[in-house]
C-alpha cells in the first residue's frame, strides 16, 4: 500500500459536486445519471461505499484490471487484497453504524454472465468478510448485463428477518451489477444492504472528469477516512 498510495485515492462526498450514492463527479445534481435512472426500482442498496478510484488509462485502472487477469499480476493481487481487507478491518462495522443494524451476511457480485471457477474477489473475501456467507448465483443468459434486473442474480438461502447483507464488488462502473445483486437479496429477505466497493470507475474523457482527476492529485489516500462517509466513521 506504500507505493499504491501514490496513486489511489479516497472518494470525494460532497453534495453538487460528486454522486451521492457512488462517488463520481456531477455538475450540481444529487445523484449522477445511472445511479437517478436506478432509483425507479424499489428495493436498491441502502448504502455505497466506493474505497478508491479507479481511472481508466491510470495505473488505478490498470490496478483493477490485472488483479484479475488471467493469470493475474501478482502486485495488483496483493495492492487489492489489501485494499479490501482494510475496507473490511477497518470499515465493516460502520455500515452497521450507519444503517443501525449490525451486518449480519455478505457477498460477493458474481460475473455476469456467469463463468466458471471462483471471482477473484470472492476468493480474496471469504475469511475476512463478517457474518455468514450468502452466495449468490449468476443468471446463465443476460441480454443486458448493465441493467439493473433481480433476476440477474439468485441468492441460494433464504434470509431471516433483520439481516443487513454486506456486498462486495470489485468495480462500480454503472452500478448495474450491484444494484441487481441488492434487489435479488432482497427477494431473499434482506432488510439492510451495504455495499463495499473496491473501486469506482471513472472515465476521465467524459464531460469535465479530466479536471475533477487532476483536482485528486495532491490528495494522498488515507485508510483512515470512512468510505461510508467521506469523513471520520460514524459513532459504533
Amino acid at each position: 500500500m506504500a507505493t499504491a498510495g501514490g496513486y489511489l485515492r479516497n472518494p470525494i462526498r460532497q453534495a453538487g459536486a460528486t454522486c451521492a450514492v457512488c462517488t463520481t463527479p456531477v455538475a450540481g445534481f444529487r445523484y449522477c445519471f445511472s445511479c437517478n435512472a436506478h432509483r425507479v426500482h424499489a428495493g436498491l442498496a441502502d448504502a455505497v461505499a466506493p474505497l478508491t478510484y479507479a481511472i481508466g488509462h491510470r495505473q488505478s485502472g490498470y490496478l483493477m484490471r490485472g488483479y484479475k487477469a488471467r493469470p493475474p499480476i501478482e502486485e495488483h493481487r496483493r495492492i487489492v487484497a489489501m485494499l479490501l481487507l482494510l475496507g473490511l478491518s477497518a470499515h465493516a462495522r460502520c455500515a452497521g453504524a450507519l444503517l443501525g443494524v449490525t451486518v449480519t451476511h455478505w457477498t460477493t457480485v458474481p460475473s455476469l454472465p456467469a463463468r466458471p471457477g471462483e471471482h477473484p474477489l470472492h476468493r480474496l473475501a471469504k475469511g475476512t468478510a463478517p457474518g455468514r456467507e450468502i452466495p449468490l448465483i449468476a443468471s446463465p443468459k443476460v441480454p443486458d448485463p448493465r441493467a439493473v434486473d433481480p433476476d440477474h442474480f439468485i441468492a441460494e438461502t433464504t434470509l431471516p428477518r433483520g439481516s443487513h447483507v454486506l456486498v462486495m464488488e470489485d468495480t462500480w462502473a454503472r452500478g448495474g451489477h450491484a444494484q441487481s445483486a441488492a434487489l435479488a437479496l432482497r427477494k431473499a429477505g434482506a432488510d439492510r444492504i451495504s455495499v463495499l466497493v473496491v473501486a469506482r470507475w471513472i472515465n476521465e474523457d467524459f464531460a469535465d472528469n479530466r479536471r475533477f482527476v487532476n483536482d485528486l492529485a495532491d490528495r494522498d489516500f488515507d485508510p483512515l477516512i470512512c468510505p461510508w462517509t467521506g469523513a471520520v466513521c460514524p459513532d459504533i
